[in-house]
């Protein structure tokens, strides 16, 4: 399997050494993680689009090819042209100095990304790791900047034509343009059996929002011109509803105008004014085991049955502009395994215990760097936990995790118990805060002679105990604060999401050398073509 990617054989083999390296300084070669069980995961294949919605097959028959269409998230310069004057002559000749520049008047747009200082236009327009649904908004995009119409040359004596641009505003000013899509291209219907009845595929297309960026002197010929606002909301509309987005939003210094598509009213009414929303469906397919869900498979396409009480429908609805997973694939693939992960988790406690899965105390979890609640709100609908706190930063993201919640009707209400759950969906706290100000908290709290301190600043889910920590942090990983508090508190497992590979290793060093020992390892190709991946880590507690 590992020579399929020689990148993450080389991956594999690094952190068999560390590994190896960690269990020499304590020790414990017989009882440590056995080095060569450290897995290769493959990205899921559902974020797929449809083209036979009738039978249920995706266009790409549900398998992607290594390195193409998994990025829901990608910004291009939009070059003209002429930046490119030998590309008729030499079609392979397609890098230009950064510095180059020509009038843009008459001058097609083309989309360009910078690699090493240069600029290299994208061969025919396309950009094989975006997602089928940016690929789609991309190319019609390009089609609507370009085109043209025949107008009469006023400035001539005799009667003639010239071609002009039909939106020349939207490209005055234009430099470059951000598309961000759903992890699917699948669904959005109360119905989908009903949905997917339906030929036409821009009617189950997932969301697609567009940022066009303007350089000086900006979308606007001056400050609160009404007038050139007008205009370019004007193009902005037509080319959004041609181009099948769900929005288009123009920037340039100080000035942000938006546009919402005309021909899609299914969510209006849960918009805010500008708010640009994606919207998404997962699904999770269960059945009983002993008493403990077992997952079968996470999926953004729908199951043959979805009334069935083994399928689990979660929706997210997320900024545009907070960050998701960029990788819908590995997304789904990492969730699969943090739900399996952490039902085996009870699973293994009902059958050493010997007891019914009623009588044991389900475990409570801690979730720090949450975002949007991608994996927080899986959790609870799975009815694992007895409780979930999850803890996040970033402002549109708290908004998120908490309106998902709400939706998915998993958000804890004040004054109900914390070990109480409604019928199979578990209650989840969502705290605005930073990771390592919580974590400073708990460590202040465990203090006894800081004990009457820690009462005056912390509120009351601070002083309950959690069974399972959740990390998923940014790429430098975690600060010092929260490897602290795994080290002193009650955890008796850690689930680390990881995508900064260097990081990763140094945490594992302070868990490992204080009292944690690796029970599972897996890493994912993130980004093909690149050095990404994600690893995900569950530590287990030595005994």
């Amino acid at each position: 399997m590992s020579g399929e990617n020689p990148k993450l054989y080389v991956v594999q083999q690094e952190i068999r050494q560390h590994l190896i390296n960690v269990a020499q300084r304590l020790s414990l070669m017989k009882t440590f993680f056995p080095i060569h069980e450290v897995k290769i995961l493959h990205a899921a294949p559902e974020c797929c689009i449809y083209s036979s919605p009738k039978t249920h097959k995706s266009a790409r028959q549900l398998v992607e090819a290594a390195g193409e269409a998994y990025r829901c998230k990608c910004s291009f310069q939009l070059v003209p042209e002429s930046f490119f004057p030998n590309s008729c002559i030499n079609p392979e000749d397609t890098t230009i100095p950064a510095e180059k520049n020509a009038p843009v008047s008459l001058c097609d747009f083309i989309y360009s990304v910078r690699e090493h200082g240069d600029i290299v236009r994208l061969r025919n327009g396309v950009f094989s790791p975006a997602n089928r649904r940016i690929e789609r908004a991309m190319a019609r995009m390009l089609e609507c900047l370009n085109a043209k119409r025949p107008v009469r040359n006023l400035q001539n004596h005799w009667e003639d034509e010239i071609d002009q641009y039909h939106f020349q505003k939207i490209r005055h000013n234009l430099t470059s343009v951000t598309f961000v899509s759903s992890w699917g291209d699948g669904l959005r219907n109360d119905d989908p059996l009903e949905a997917i009845k339906t030929e036409n595929i821009e009617a189950l297309s997932g969301d697609c929002h567009v940022t066009l960026h303007y350089g000086p002197p900006g979308i606007l010929s001056a400050p609160s011109n009404e007038h050139d606002e007008m205009n370019w909301k004007d193009e902005a509309q037509r080319v959004c509803d041609q181009s099948n987005l769900t929005s288009i939003t123009g920037r340039s210094k100080g000035v942000r105008l938006v546009v919402f598509s005309s021909n899609s009213t299914q969510f209006h009414s849960e918009r805010g004014k500008d708010d640009c929303i994606i919207h998404d469906d997962l699904w999770i397919t269960m059945r009983n085991h002993e008493a403990v869900p077992e997952i079968l498979s996470v999926s953004l396409v729908p199951p043959a049955n979805v009334f069935s009480q083994m399928n689990v429908k979660v929706q997210y609805r997320k900024s545009s502009v907070a960050f998701q997973h960029p990788n819908a694939g590995v997304m789904l693939t990492s969730l699969h395994w943090i739900l399996n992960t952490i039902s085996q988790l009870v699973t293994d406690s009902v059958s050493c215990n010997n007891i019914e899965i009623s009588v044991l105390k389900k475990p409570r979890l801690l979730e720090l760097y949450c975002g949007c609640g991608a994996h927080t709100i899986p959790i609870a609908k799975c009815s694992i936990l007895s409780q979930i706190v999850a803890v996040e930063l970033d402002d549109r993201l708290v908004a998120a995790c908490r309106k998902n919640c709400i939706l998915n009707d998993c958000l804890y209400e004040e004054g109900r118990s914390c070990s109480e759950t409604d019928g199979y969906v578990t209650k989840v706290s969502v705290v605005k805060e930073d990771a390592a100000v919580w974590a400073k908290k708990n460590l202040l709290l465990n203090s006894k002679q800081n004990m009457a301190t820690a009462q005056s600043c912390c509120t009351g889910d601070y002083f309950n105990s959690f069974d399972i920590l959740l990390v998923d942090p940014p790429r430098d990983g975690l600060d010092k604060a929260v490897c602290d508090l795994a080290l002193t508190g009650r955890f008796q497992h850690i689930i680390y999401v990881s995508c900064g590979r260097s990081a990763l290793l140094r945490d594992l060093d302070i868990l490992c050398m204080g009292g944690f020992d690796v029970a599972d390892l897996a890493v994912i190709d993130l980004f093909p073509g690149t050095n990404a991946v994600e690893s995900l880590v569950h530590l287990r507690r030595r005994p």
